[in-house]
């Protein structure tokens, strides 16, 4: 099933700050955050809003919703795990340091940086303390980058430039590999591959099993979106507004295109090849990954960072300017 475009509004809805949050989605709610420090939970039928809940700092990151909760970190230095249906409080976990970095929750395991330099592994149903990794200090120094999980292992990257793959049972690391500046990007895993993107304008694809680079592109351009892997193309966008399609297996450029502005927004793509993302200059674009060329766009009120979220016939989305879109299409 893939939504076509043209997309139209199902409901517009604004918050109290700019959000950099990307939307979570799960039993009839859309969960995000704002730097007016509350996360928010709207009904995804009418725009809502069904609770909020105020934390002690801006939120920048993505919540995620695994068994009635939703986790989130606020710059307030805390880990959130609040009840779905009233947004009541379950437990809060202390970092000392901003929390900008997504949960992602495995397992009964909720796995998030945080910019005192450390990724943290916590029991999401308790907020009891497992195991925390300690991420090098460089001159670049936190973590905004989302962990990735596979088989075991936790990928994380930091702004010290250094990706690790670590035991998602013990906090053992098995290996690092380091590129030329800070990573904002969450590392994708995928067929072998991680592959990871980096203010040094390069995109970096690793083996697997002992992180040895298979191969580096440069786009000539910082990239702070994440990449994401469909029909065995790796596609990223980068800071000055290019879209680019590389082989998996060789990195070798099969097309780039320039769109308005940059792109920090990252896509989601269905199996038609038809994908969503934001330009920082505020549209939302309607892409044919296959072909690389713009199919539709729409211009929304303040910029995109945010990560458009798809589900069913709706695509939500969220703007610096604090609003919240959801939008509907065809499903075909």
């Amino acid at each position: 099933v893939s939504l076509q475009p043209p997309l139209k509004p199902k409901w517009i809805n604004r918050v109290g700050g700019p959000i950099y949050s990307s939307p979570a989605v799960a039993g009839g709610k859309l969960f995000i955050g704002s730097h007016d420090t509350y996360i928010y939970a709207l009904d995804t039928e009418t725009g809502h809003v069904v609770w909020r809940f105020k934390t002690g700092g801006a939120i920048t990151a993505s919540p995620a919703v695994a068994d009635g909760l939703v986790y989130v970190g606020s710059k307030d230095g805390y880990i959130y795990a609040l009840n779905t249906e009233d947004g009541s409080l379950v437990w809060r976990y202390k970092t000392y340091g901003r929390v900008v970095s997504s949960p992602v929750v495995v397992k009964d395991i909720v796995y998030v940086g945080s910019n005192d330099l450390f990724l943290y592994a916590i029991d999401a149903k308790t907020g009891e303390y497992l195991w925390k990794v300690y991420i090098e200090d460089s001159k670049y120094g936190g973590i905004y980058s989302t962990p990735a999980y596979q088989d075991g292992i936790v990928y994380i990257a930091g702004k010290n430039a250094t990706l690790y793959a670590i035991r998602a049972d013990s906090g053992e690391v098995l290996w690092t590999f380091t590129t030329g500046s800070a990573v904002y990007s969450s590392p994708t895993v995928w067929d072998g591959f991680v592959y990871i993107a980096s203010y040094d304008r390069h995109i970096y694809a690793l083996d697997i099993d002992d992180g040895v680079l298979v191969w580096e592109v440069g786009l000539g351009e910082r990239l702070y979106s994440t990449p994401v892997v469909w029909n065995g193309m790796v596609h990223i966008g980068t800071k000055d507004g290019h879209i680019a399609s590389l082989h998996t297996m060789t990195g070798k450029l099969e097309w780039i295109y320039q769109l308005d502005s940059g792109i920090s927004s990252t896509p989601v793509i269905s199996s038609s090849g038809i994908g969503f993302f934001g330009t920082e200059g505020g549209y939302l674009y309607a892409f044919d990954f296959r072909a690389g060329i713009p199919l539709w766009r729409y211009r929304t009120k303040g910029g995109i960072h945010s990560s458009p979220v798809i589900v069913g016939d709706t695509l939500y989305v969220a703007t610096k300017a604090g609003v919240i879109y959801a939008l509907t299409g065809s499903e075909r």
